[in-house]
């Protein structure tokens, strides 16, 4: 029986992985936070804020085209590999690498609650990088959890929406999957800080130059993503099996995800799991009728 069969079921994940000059977004950053916070909370109420598009997805027959490209990609050779990995791997292992990639990550984090004057949140951030790094094993183990140091997540397209940034329009990455042009932008300022973060490393103690540094940064990337693959693999596979449009799956549980990250409703759900899919199923695992179909299109 292989690892993924016997592997307790997790819950799915929310949410998943561009672009622009980043002096453009951070001219944005006198709008107050206190209002862009408000706004985004009635937008994952329901409402929607005047700077957000009422087509979130413009681009939809150029993302489609890449999302069955990314698609045909994680079909024929991501998940192949992962269930591989999940094969010779075991779930211990595959879980301290994750809490490893999430522990090199601390640092950004750490920023981005400073930038987002979120003081009490840093506090937490710098002891759970002294706990993991000291009590951890470098963070493959995560001590700050077990002992009830709460986990912030947050990264620079959070920070540019705190100060009012608007999301822009929905796009589908080749290979790194969904983003807004808000947090393309984001995930670009977060890439280079990480890699000039972690620079010394490489050059110092590796002794690699810059183009092996880079052939060892996309590898590191690759590593992540593959042992995430494995790791959500079944939650995944049965997403896809029963959603109607799986497209339009990723794209409302991407954008209520990133807004309720936005607004900070951690203990909120993003979105109960019937709303993700265009059809409910009974207890008898029955589909239910056409009547109750919801339309998600108007997203």
């Amino acid at each position: 029986m292989s690892a993924a069969s016997s592997r307790k079921k997790r819950n799915p994940a929310r949410g998943t992985v561009a672009g622009l000059a980043v002096a453009v977004c951070l001219s944005w950053m006198t709008i107050s936070p206190t209002h862009a916070l408000a706004d985004e909370s009635d937008v994952s109420a329901g409402a929607v804020s005047p700077r957000e598009p009422s087509n979130p997805d413009p681009l939809e027959k150029i993302n489609r085209g890449t999302f069955a490209f990314n698609e045909g990609l994680d079909k024929y050779f991501l998940s192949p590999l992962a269930t591989a990995w999940d094969f010779v791997v075991p779930e211990f292992a595959q879980t301290g690498i994750n809490n490893f990639y999430g522990h090199l990550n601390m640092p950004i984090v750490l920023a981005n609650d400073i930038l987002q004057g979120k003081p009490m949140a840093a506090l937490q951030d710098v002891t759970r990088i002294l706990h993991n790094t000291v009590f951890g094993l470098g963070g493959f183990i995560d001590f700050a959890t077990i002992v009830g140091i709460p986990e912030n997540d947050e990264d620079f397209g959070q920070t540019l929406g705190v100060y009012g940034v608007p999301p822009g329009p929905y796009l589908m990455v080749p290979i790194l999957g969904p983003y807004t042009l808000r947090d393309g932008v984001g995930e670009v300022v977060d890439t280079t800080a990480s890699g000039f973060l972690y620079a010394p490393f490489w050059y110092q103690v590796a002794g690699l130059s810059p183009i092996e540094t880079s052939g060892a940064s996309v590898g590191q990337k690759g590593l992540e993503l593959l042992n995430l693959r494995s790791i959500y693999d079944e939650e995944l596979e049965e997403s896809k099996k029963d959603a109607f449009d799986y497209y339009i799956f990723v794209r409302n549980a991407y954008l209520q995800n990133r807004r309720a990250k936005v607004a900070d409703q951690t203990d909120a759900p993003v979105l109960d799991e019937e709303d993700l899919y265009f059809f409910d199923e009974d207890e008898n695992g029955d589909e239910a009728d056409d009547d109750e179909e919801e339309n998600y299109d108007d997203f």
